[in-house]
């Protein structure tokens, strides 16, 4: 393995999600970044903390913050499910940062690799409210619920994992009898350093219905550390 190896394909990657960002100038542009630490607690059963500082307004803004602890049961290599709540610092209409509440429960089933192919789904069921009340609407909780497909490659005598992910966000209990209210399409790739530390770039594609603007195009930093 050189580092050659390794940059080229980085850069490639680098490059495609820039020219995307740029191709979309009715779009909003914003940076995620994202820190995970995962620890074993005994067989089968793991302790996740993960944290997120997220931008908008062409990453001169910070939209949101949170910290989100939970537990993940591993069932078997095909299939884990989980309990979460994340505490969000959401800025509101005022212009200052106040509480959302948000858990969730959480299932993956992954198939067997395929060519060094892997296929997953994980469906998340959530609510979520809000202690800042702009109208009366939003004193009422938010249930949705979440289905993620996931396509990745292990690249073969290198540490690199390319992924692609599309989600599709439904609002439980809607009126408006609308499919999705947003779709998050998502291309990245996965640098594996050693056994406890992963890095990770992506590009994010958000189209929503309750969101403006309805469209983001987003750079994702990640960093994952096992304890």
């Amino acid at each position: 393995m050189t580092m050659t190896m390794i940059r080229k394909p980085a850069v490639l990657l680098i490059v495609m999600l820039f020219s995307v960002i740029a191709a979309g100038q009715k779009t909003d542009y914003g940076i995620w970044y994202e820190a995970t630490a995962t620890k074993n607690i005994r067989k089968g059963l793991r302790a996740d903390l993960e944290a997120s500082v997220r931008t908008n307004e062409n990453a001169g803004n910070i939209e949101k913050f949170y910290l989100e602890p939970g537990l993940r049961y591993k069932f078997n290599d095909y299939f884990n499910a989980g309990v979460y709540y994340r505490f969000i610092g959401q800025k509101e209409k005022d212009g200052l940062y106040h509480a959302r509440h948000r858990w969730f429960i959480q299932m993956k089933g992954t198939a067997p690799s395929v060519a060094r192919f892997t296929f997953a789904v994980r469906y998340r069921i959530q609510q979520q409210f809000r202690t800042y009340h702009k109208d009366p609407e939003d004193k009422e909780p938010q249930w949705y619920q979440r289905v993620r497909f996931e396509l990745d490659y292990d690249v073969r005598g290198i540490p690199l994992k390319p992924y692609i992910n599309a989600e599709m966000h439904m609002q439980l209990f809607n009126p408006n009898d609308i499919l999705a209210d947003k779709w998050r399409s998502m291309v990245g790739i996965e640098y594996t350093l050693n056994k406890r530390h992963t890095f990770g770039l992506e590009y994010i594609y958000n189209d929503s219905r309750v969101t403006k603007p309805p469209y983001e195009n987003l750079l994702g930093i990640t960093y994952s550390v096992k304890l």
